[in-house]
Order: structure tokens, then sequence, then C-alpha cells
């Protein structure tokens, strides 16, 4: 019977040592896999569709405008010591809030600032103060009969050590198209810095080549009537998304949102009246 137990075990053996060489198999094959396919790497591994990811940010995309609750979202919470102006405030605080009707306009204004005592951060209030709060005194101390409508809301998130605020404003001024403006801001609470762009393309490692390519493709579809309408023979202007504009590393108005996500935006309205903007996100 010895022979055959000492047989048994050197069977039990080498299966054992089949199953750990199948796994390391696996394990490999994924590891290529995700080197060649990092795009849809954790998708596949997870189960999440690429589908599913791109139904994600379309409806993100298709929600924009209602995210402008006049609050502060707390995606990831910062552990480390904020130097607040008003103590028992939250880092991101409502400064001016005025709701008025009068014979020539309508308002509806609330302005955030930073409440944070740092020389950056008061900047950043200054800069809010200049865009948005002197407009909303333009307005109320104009005599014109032309009738205005001019509404302020925001939208602050907090992922760890960035703080982003994004500011929108509408504008209606009597027969003028709608204005919509929106200015962004994005503040290291650590460093007590700005953050720029390529703050944010090193903080979520983002392939510029891709990235570009992904604005390129998002902005085309956006306009893709206007492009059919060109080829046809239409004077219709369409956006050059060749243009150094719609580099990813050039973008001027950004921040980090809902679930982390990277925004990257272009409203036209900040230079022209007109309520057009292209929206783009970014795992």
């Amino acid at each position: 019977m010895r022979p055959v137990i000492e047989k048994n075990r050197f069977g039990l053996r080498h299966i054992v040592y089949i199953i750990m060489i199948l796994i390391c198999v696996v394990a490999i094959g994924i590891g290529v896999y995700m080197q060649f396919f990092k795009d849809e790497k954790l998708g596949v591994i997870f189960g999440i569709t690429k589908e599913k990811e791109d139904q994600e940010l379309k409806e993100l995309q298709e929600k924009f405008f209602s995210i402008f609750t006049n609050d502060l979202e707390i995606i990831n919470e910062y552990s480390g010591n904020i130097q607040k102006i008003k103590e028992d405030g939250d880092i991101i605080i409502l400064a001016y809030d005025s709701q008025e009707q009068k014979e020539n306009y309508t308002m509806d204004v609330k302005i955030p600032y930073f409440n944070i005592k740092a020389e950056n951060a008061l900047k950043l209030n200054q800069k809010i103060k200049d865009v948005f709060k002197d407009k909303s005194e333009n307005v109320a101390m104009s005599t014109s009969n032309i009738n205005t409508i001019y509404n302020v809301k925001y939208k602050a998130y907090l992922n760890n050590n960035i703080l982003s605020l994004v500011i929108l404003s509408e504008l209606k001024e009597g027969e003028n198209n709608q204005r919509i403006i929106v200015m962004t801001y994005n503040y290291n609470i650590e460093t007590n810095c700005e953050v720029t762009i390529n703050d944010l393309i090193l903080n979520k490692n983002i392939d510029t080549k891709q990235a570009n390519e992904y604005i390129k493709m998002v902005i085309d579809n956006s306009q893709e009537e206007n492009l059919k309408l060109r080829e046809l023979g239409y004077p219709i202007d369409v956006r050059d998304t060749n243009s150094e504009e719609y580099k990813i590393e050039n973008a001027k108005k950004f921040f980090m949102g809902q679930n982390g996500y990277l925004y990257v935006l272009y409203p036209y309205g900040n230079k022209e009246f007109t309520s057009e903007m292209d929206i783009v996100i970014i795992r």
C-alpha cells in the first residue's frame, strides 16, 4: 500500500503545480491585455463595458447645467489643516446672495468665495468679484429701459487636496441673444496655489494624445449637423477642432467634478453673446 500512497501524493503535488502555472499564465495574459488595451481594461475585467462608460459620460454631459446647486460636494475629504477666514464656515461660502425684481431687471445672484486665509485664495476671490459681483451691481444701478435678466449660480467639488469651483452666469439683455459665461477656479488647499491644467493631467495620469483625439471627436460629434450643412454649401460656421485651442494642455476652463472626472469646457459666451458651449468629460 505504501507505493500507492506515494503515487497519490505525487499526482496531487503535480495537480497543484499545474493550477499554479495556469494562474500565472492567466495573470500574465491579463497584464499584457491591460498594457495594450488600457482604455477598456478595467471595464472588461470588472464587467463594465465601454458602452456603459460612454453612456455615463454622455449623461453627465447632458446634465451639466443641473449641477449648479450652490453648494460644495466632497468627493474625497482632505485631512490636512485649513486656515479659514470665517472659522465656522465651509471652505467655499456664499458671500453674496441677492434676488431682486425691478421694473427694468430681474436678478437671482449667488456668488461664492474661497473661505481660505491665503494670498492666492484672496486673489481668486478678487477675480470672482470682478466678473460676477461687479456685473450684478451694474445691472442694479442701470437706468436703461432695456429689460435685463441676470442669474449667477455655482458648484464646488473637493477631491482630496484639489478644490474646484465652477461659476455660471446667464445674461439676457433686451433682444440680444442669451449669454452664458462660465469661469472655473482650481486650488490646491495643501500648497495654497492655483492648480493648472497640467497639474490635473499629471494628477490623473492622462495621455495627452488620446485626450486630444477624444476632445476632437466629442466636439466634432456635437456639431455633426453643421458639418453636413457646410458640406452642402451652406455658409455655416463650424469649430476648427484642429486648432491649438482644443488641445487639452491649452485648456483654460476646467475642473475636477463628479466622480473625480476632469471637465474641460469651451464656453463661447465668455467672449461673445451666445449660450453655446462644448463640454468634454475625461475619466
